[in-house]
């Protein structure tokens, strides 16, 4: 089918694209995205939608065109098509499972028709998804495109016709069942009164109104004939042969019916909805989110962003996050310094997930953003010393810095979150300097915490500070703000607010004012 019509692709424009590597990079612990991803993906278990995640994008026209994806299935009627549709093609995988396990000819047989029904019910449901809200954006509508073509297809057309013709058939079976004496005897039905009605007539004025109904065609999850059943089948076959040689027929002739663009399709459209599902509390406790604008030039922008991951868990907490915004322009390198504990990790964590998932083609925590489609997010953030390594912890430190300045180009992001911290006062000042340096010759645009005030001074950088109450200086605002790094003032107002200043301690001391 897909030699006959465009392939189509949610995940790109040219068509599907290849997924990334199955290993966990090198940034997803130091950014939270590792557990941003299994909080999106494990209820889709199995469907290998972490590949997706694990591969952002470097092209822009991508990026839009997974924006345009994402903003046609924020419509619920057409999310609420998809969900209906993932769970028609969840049957259908059970029913297939099922009938590759199945013990019994006939057991196997069945649970193959049933799979086809759900299969084709799915179907059918996406397809009224599709023309009561007719999608805009190009990779929806190159699936509904290829869906329309797919249903006229001949391949279809006789999945759906055999599939009618045997349920057809099997439900006009009737046959009589006879017990006696521990012997069975089965024979064709000839007009014999029907016992089950009788019964149910008998017990109506227990059930009331509406008796209860044995009719469904769902399957127990699990081998469900025992050796009498099994006779029972066996025999209703050689009873019933044109009715069962329509179900032999069905299984040999449809083997690998479900169509693989169509499996693609909601493969795709689950790694979407996961995280529009994830996101949408978030949005009706009013947290924004916005689609960036892919930009090459400066200025590079986000507004009123937050921690994705910090947020979950702060909305189940009952309280929402601070947002924060950050801005690249002729300043490349973003100096972030203050108290501990003021939120400054937290804002260069938020500074990387905006991009990671503006990369994946993803609505971003804020209310604007503007952004450069980076080529790499590079990462250095405190880790656990290893006690069997010999080198230092600084050499090590220094190795990790050197292996990302030598990978960064004009277009990667680096976040380095105090990179200096296992270094001496003096060692710190000289190796900090030249890391700036170093991002600035290549151009990168840079996210650094640090506990050196001068280094936001350094020229090409815009100085963030994380801000304290200024009535309580112990009181972390969460707030980063853009000015001039100076932790004396911080230091001068907690000795003030404890009595230690100099004038405080003299007076107490008996010295005077």
């Amino acid at each position: 089918m897909e030699r006959a019509v465009e392939r189509p692709s949610l995940l790109g424009p040219e068509g599907p694209v290849e997924e990334g590597e199955r290993g966990v990079p090198a940034h997803f612990q130091d950014l939270h995205l590792d557990e941003l991803e299994a909080a999106l993906f494990t209820p889709h278990g199995g469907m290998g939608l972490e590949a997706i995640f694990r591969r952002p994008l470097q092209d822009g026209k991508a990026v839009v065109h997974r924006q345009r994806v994402a903003q046609d299935l924020e419509a619920e009627p057409l999310a609420q098509a998809f969900r209906t549709f993932f769970r028609g093609m969840e049957n259908m995988r059970k029913g297939l499972e099922l009938a590759e396990g199945a013990r019994h000819p006939w057991q196997k047989r069945l649970y193959f028709l049933l799979a086809a029904e759900a299969y084709l019910e799915a179907l059918e449901g996406l397809w009224k998804g599709f023309l009561g809200h007719p999608p805009r954006s190009p990779g929806l509508q190159g699936y509904r495109a290829y869906l329309e073509a797919y249903r006229g297809s001949p391949d279809f057309l006789k999945l759906r016709a055999d599939r009618e013709r045997t349920r057809s058939a099997l439900d006009g079976l009737r046959y009589v069942l006879h017990v006696h004496e521990g012997r069975l005897a089965l024979r064709a039905y000839q007009g014999e009164p029907d016992y089950g009605r009788q019964v149910a007539e008998t017990f109506r004025p227990f059930f009331g109104e509406r008796p209860p109904s044995w009719q469904g065609r769902d399957l127990p999850p699990g081998p469900w004939l025992n050796h009498v059943e099994e006779w029972i089948v066996d025999h209703l076959a050689l009873l019933f042969p044109e009715a069962f040689g329509r179900l032999e027929a069905f299984f040999q002739d449809h083997q690998g019916f479900a169509d693989p663009a169509l499996l693609r399709l909601e493969k795709e459209a689950r790694f979407f909805l996961a995280y529009l599902d994830f996101i949408a509390p978030l949005r009706e406790a009013g947290l924004p989110f916005a689609y960036p604008e892919v930009a090459h030039e400066p200025p590079f922008l986000a507004q009123e962003a937050f921690d994705l991951v910090l947020a979950a868990k702060l909305l189940f907490q009952g309280s929402l996050p601070v947002t924060n915004g950050f801005l690249f322009d002729d300043a490349r390198i973003l100096v972030v310094t203050g108290p501990n504990q003021g939120g400054k990790t937290t804002f260069a964590r938020m500074v990387g997930q905006v991009y990671y998932l503006f990369a994946l083609g993803l609505p971003v925590p804020g209310s604007r953003a503007r952004l450069l489609l980076p080529d790499r997010i590079l990462t250095h953030f405190e880790a656990r010393e290893n006690p069997e390594e010999l080198r230092s912890k600084l050499e090590e430190d220094l190795r990790r810095l050197k292996t990302l300045l030598d990978g960064a180009t004009d277009r990667s992001l680096l976040i380095l979150n105090e990179p200096f911290a296992s270094a001496a006062l003096l060692d710190a000042r000289l190796i900090g300097r030249f890391v700036l340096e170093r991002i600035r010759a290549r151009g990168s645009l840079g996210g650094v915490v640090t506990f050196l005030d001068e280094l936001a001074r350094f020229p090409g950088t815009r100085s963030l500070v994380a801000e304290v109450d200024p009535e309580d200086p112990a009181r972390r605002t969460f707030r980063i703000l853009e000015r001039p790094a100076d932790g004396k003032a911080y230091a001068l107002a907690l000795a003030e607010k404890y009595g230690l200043t100099y004038a405080r301690l003299k007076e107490r001391l008996g010295g005077g004012p």
